[in-house]
């Protein structure tokens, strides 16, 4: 039969092991939310960029097409002009996108954000595993 100080000492191991474990729990979610929050800043952040760009070139666009009808003397061939344009730059970005270059190009710009990742994800790890000791 065991002692009660035994039993006593136990049971505080047991108190202390449940409180770590909740502790650890806790740091993951509080870990979790701040990087949830993170990506969420960012995809809003990459959002009002689009939008502003979007934006702005549309407007832009307008003012050239209309610029163009002045110096053209028409009220449709600048818009023209301009559609033409936009129609070669489309035609470019579809032939260089099959190109092998735009595979390479991809592959190494995904190489290079997943090294980034990872080379934030060892530093967090670096940062929890120094405060633990």
């Amino acid at each position: 039969m065991k002692s009660p100080k035994s039993l006593f000492n136990i049971d505080r191991l047991i108190d202390h092991l449940v409180g770590f474990i909740e502790t650890r729990f806790e740091i993951l979610k509080l870990e979790f939310k701040e990087e949830s929050v993170r990506v969420i800043a960012k995809l809003l952040t990459i959002a009002v960029i689009v939008i502003l760009s979007t934006l702005f070139f549309i407007f832009f666009s307008v003012a050239l097409g209309i610029f163009l009808n002045q110096k053209l003397g028409s009220a449709y061939l600048g818009f023209a002009v301009l559609a033409g344009f936009f129609f070669l730059l489309l035609m470019s970005v579809l032939i260089i996108k099959q190109s092998r270059w735009y595979n390479d190009l991809i592959a190494t710009i995904t190489d290079r954000i997943v090294e980034d990742t990872n080379n934030e994800n060892n530093e967090k790890e670096t940062k929890i595993s120094g405060n633990n000791q």
